[in-house]
């Protein structure tokens, strides 16, 4: 039991440096899956729009919207990510890329 705990524990110090790296991948993955609603959502507000209008309206979401999106939110995750004790991060990163891959292969992004 000591070996797996010790691995547990190199595992963890190994991931440190690249908390914020995984921190983002978790919000782009999110974006990724998500994002199609978020789409939706901006079609059903400018579909009456007109056609240069509705082409603006898409590139600034894409551009700031999802952006600042990921701006914002990345240094929340990485914050979460820090608040759980060491032992517990390799567990909690593993599983959350888990979920995320459960998620996509639901929608059918796999």
């Amino acid at each position: 039991m000591a070996v797996v705990l010790d691995l547990n524990l190199r595992l963890a110090y190994f991931l440190q440096p690249y908390l914020q790296d995984i921190a983002l991948a978790f919000v782009a993955t999110c974006l990724v899956i998500y994002g199609d609603k978020v789409n939706a959502h901006l079609k059903r507000l400018v579909s009456s729009w007109v056609f240069i209008a509705r082409v603006m309206a898409f590139i600034l979401m894409c551009t700031f919207g999802y952006g600042l999106l990921t701006l914002w939110s990345q240094p929340l995750v990485y914050w979460g990510i820090t608040q759980v004790d060491l032992v517990y991060r390799p567990l909690l990163i593993g599983g959350c890329f888990c979920i995320l891959g459960i998620l996509a292969e639901r929608k059918r992004h796999l």
